[in-house]
């Protein structure tokens, strides 16, 4: 890889503001993700255990529409996977790896990549949003909560930044 073959993040931060803003234009609401997970969580549950999907208050929102094909949020997300695979095959950067300190063994760093997985996924279905949900589209609506997420989201990113930081030296 190249250095500096990133994009500039002003480019990259117009970007995303036009996106953002499409997404309110064209489907009426803003980005979001973990949404997605749910619906898709939701309608493998109920094709598992129709019953026990039924009787949870939570899966009743997701499972309303019927197949999680007819929510943009799941293409959302498969136009992101999509996209980023394109972009990363096109700058001639892509390349498969896998990071971790030299101190951590490979079984080690799976284990911490999915406990973080599930915890991210956790908080933000308990914050009703995830980050590009809450911040990203509660934040150009002004929303009180968007900006506290933020606040909070980069304070405690310094401060778990700073503690952890050994861990990858």
């Amino acid at each position: 890889m190249k250095k500096n073959s990133f994009w500039s993040p002003y480019v990259s931060g117009i970007g995303l503001g036009l996106t953002l803003l499409a997404t309110f234009y064209v489907m009426g609401k803003g980005l979001g993700a973990s949404s997605a997970f749910s619906i898709v969580s939701a309608v493998a549950t109920q094709k598992i255990d129709p019953e026990y999907a039924g009787g949870l208050k939570y899966f009743s929102r997701y499972l309303s529409s019927g197949s999680p094909l007819k929510d943009w949020m799941v293409f959302e997300i498969l136009g992101l996977f999509v996209g980023a695979l394109t972009g990363a095959l096109l700058s001639r950067s892509f390349r498969l790896k896998f990071d971790k300190p030299s101190h951590m063994t490979g079984g080690g760093r799976l284990f911490t990549a999915l406990s973080g997985g599930i915890l991210l996924g956790f908080a933000a279905r308990l914050a009703r949003g995830c980050t590009s949900g809450v911040a990203l589209t509660g934040g150009a609506q002004l929303a009180v909560a968007g900006w506290v997420f933020v606040i909070a989201m980069f304070v405690s990113g310094f401060i778990f930044a700073a503690v952890f930081r050994r861990m990858w030296s």
